[in-house]
């Protein structure tokens, strides 16, 4: 198996950082009561909970696939960074440091050593 590129190990605990923070604001859109202001609102706020749940899973098993060099996570990557950086287009020019973050991922992520880590 090919050594860990130390870019890796950065974006794999990154994925999983992000995966931690969206859990948890997920866990708060369940707990906050917004019955008082409206009950649709508080029923949407339930169920935007738990689509940001799932996506906040999701960035942990990414992460957790990055840092053990599992093959499909490197698709994920490259799917998650393309749609990363057309949707930084949507924003410019407030978007241009994501989007340039997005397509050096994207770049990395072509490299050999990180192709051969995911044995792609």
């Amino acid at each position: 198996m090919a050594k860990r590129p130390l870019l890796i190990t950065v974006l794999g605990a990154l994925y999983a950082l992000m995966g931690i923070l969206i859990v948890l604001a997920a866990i708060a859109l369940f707990f906050v009561d917004l019955s008082t202001i409206d009950s649709a609102l508080a029923d949407a706020g339930a169920l935007l909970g738990g689509g940001v749940l799932v996506f906040g899973l999701v960035y942990l098993i990414i992460g957790y696939g990055f840092l053990n060099g599992w093959t499909i996570m490197w698709y994920l990557g490259i799917i998650f960074s393309a749609i990363g950086a057309l949707g930084s287009l949507l924003t410019i020019p407030t978007g241009l440091v994501s989007l340039v973050i997005n397509v050096v991922i994207l770049y990395y992520l072509f490299r050999p050593q990180v192709k051969s880590f995911f044995k792609v």
